[in-house]
């Protein structure tokens, strides 16, 4: 324990320097603003980031590329709350009840509960990483491809638990978003599959063009004649008030807190598996454990909690098997490895005995960053709320002018601003038809997550199903799907359970 307390304390030292704490202030700020822009998530963000490191030393790339990773995580609820278009992937499951709260004239609430369940995400995560940051990268090595497959299998299963009300509606949006995920090609020979001739579509549907067509083509086709986001008028909260109330409201579901900053960071070690599988992970099982779990979907705060605390978690977790046995946890995980090669370093495991302090200053610039993240969160998304009251002439153009851009900014290809009328288009007719998107956007995220390690799991074991239920971390995995399926019925047999005792 002594020793890991001299680490932190030389970590400290590294980042609590005048030129670091600079590029933290930096790093959170471009974070802040790139997380809100559509097409701009973590991934992208720090690799734009990736040249002006040149200019830094190792330990200053590496804090300013934490602090981007982090803050970006939060900043794409911002967008996700006020105009139903996710920023950073990690916020899809944010808009589920983050959207409607902001319809309901409460976006700072909405925000501040983000801000809230972020900030102590991230610093839950965090504070457990450099606790346990050997035995946790050991832990990591653990996980086999069958594994990931089975934590996809259970964010597809979220399909089931939102579509509860309506199975049929929800299982065919799912199966769509499936088989749209299906389009590209296949992961085990290459071979294409339902690209009618368009190479644009090898590499599978574009997630930027698929998510703004989706979410935001919808909404501000319905905003169009309205009066506003919320169509409340001057009774719209927004500003400092209302961002703490939001913070407030956060701390009242512990319970809730814990559990997703917990679930992030288990996913976050991962590698793999992604911010996206985090997010919806936690949303499933917060919505079948909650008391609450018919406002699921209406404006609830446990489900914006349940996302943003694990999507701020996952940036601690992502960075623990980089840093530790050179394997990215993510794509911007990837990115810090790809620093630490331009600084002549080679990642692998001796990075964490060769530059041992500089891995544990990693994890005290999350810390920094993330404190930091809720105070300049709190200004930026006070000032970025009072959108909700612009003129919706205005606002509707600008919002479609930046999806636009958003979806051809992602590879440069003319093609994927059709995508996102295409998919804007399959958007509003399923809303017009009583179906939801969320479980088509399920399918489309975490079908290739499942289908890819699905085939190499097949491949290594020769076809042999067995190997889903050959080690003490699949058969948990097992549990925790069972849990999920079956967790609606428990809940609402002992709620009747109890309601017949009552009487």
């Amino acid at each position: 324990m002594s020793e890991i307390l001299q680490y932190v304390a030389n970590g400290t030292a590294i980042v609590f320097s005048i030129h670091n704490l600079l590029l933290i202030v930096l790093g959170v700020v471009v974070g802040l603003v790139a997380g809100s822009i559509p097409g701009l998530n973590a991934g992208n963000t720090c690799a734009m980031m990736l040249p002006i490191t040149l200019a830094f030393t190792v330990d200053g790339a590496l804090v300013f590329i934490v602090s981007v990773y982090m803050a970006v995580q939060y900043g794409g609820s911002i967008s996700a709350i006020l105009i139903n278009t996710p920023g950073a992937s990690g916020a899809m499951a944010t808009l589920l009840d983050g959207f409607p709260m902001c319809q309901q004239g409460k976006p700072a609430q909405a925000l501040g509960i983000s801000l809230g369940a972020s900030t102590f995400g991230g610093l839950v995560a965090t504070v457990v990483c450099i606790v346990v940051l050997q035995p946790i990268s050991r832990y990591a090595l653990n996980f086999r491809t069958v594994d990931i497959f089975l934590l996809a299998l259970i964010g597809i299963s979220v399909i089931i638990v939102i579509s509860e009300k309506d199975p049929l509606k929800g299982g065919l949006a799912g199966a769509m978003g499936l088989l749209i995920a299906a389009i590209g090609a296949e992961p085990t020979y290459g071979s294409t599959r339902l690209t009618f001739g368009f190479f644009e579509l090898y590499e599978g549907i574009p997630m930027v063009a698929c998510m703004c067509g989706v979410f935001a083509f919808p909404a501000m086709i319905k905003l169009i004649g309205g009066k506003g986001i919320s169509n409340m008028g001057a009774g719209i909260e927004v500003g400092f008030k209302g961002i703490i109330e939001g913070v407030k409201i956060s701390l009242r579901y512990p319970i809730a807190l814990i559990r997703s900053s917990l679930i992030g960071l288990f996913v976050g070690i991962i590698p793999g598996a992604g911010v996206n599988a985090a997010a919806l992970m936690s949303y499933s099982q917060a919505q079948t454990w909650s008391k609450n779990r018919d406002n699921f979907g209406k404006g609830e705060p446990e489900g914006i909690i349940a996302s943003e605390a694990a999507n701020n978690a996952v940036a601690a977790g992502a960075c623990v098997p980089a840093l530790t046995i050179g394997i990215p946890g993510s794509n911007t995980a990837a990115v810090l490895l790809a620093a630490l090669t331009l600084k002549g370093i080679t990642p692998g495991p001796r990075i964490m005995q060769d530059y041992t302090n500089e891995v544990y200053s990693v994890f005290i610039a999350l810390l920094v960053s993330t404190a930091l993240m809720f105070v300049l969160g709190a200004i930026y998304t006070a000032l970025a709320s009072h959108i909700v009251k612009v003129d919706l002439s205005y606002m509707v153009p600008a919002v479609m002018l930046i999806c636009i851009v958003g979806s051809y900014a992602t590879r440069g290809l003319l093609f994927d601003a059709y995508l996102f009328i295409i998919f804007g288009v399959l958007g509003y007719l399923m809303v017009a038809s009583g179906y939801q998107y969320a479980p088509l956007v399920l399918g489309i995220v975490m079908g290739p997550i499942a289908e890819t390690n699905f085939a190499i799991a097949m491949n290594l074991s020769g076809g042999t199903y067995g190997i889903m239920f050959e080690t003490a971390i699949s058969r948990l995995i097992w549990i925790i799907l069972a849990l999920t399926l079956l967790g609606p019925t428990l809940m609402k047999r002992m709620k009747k359970h109890s309601g017949n005792k009552a009487a």
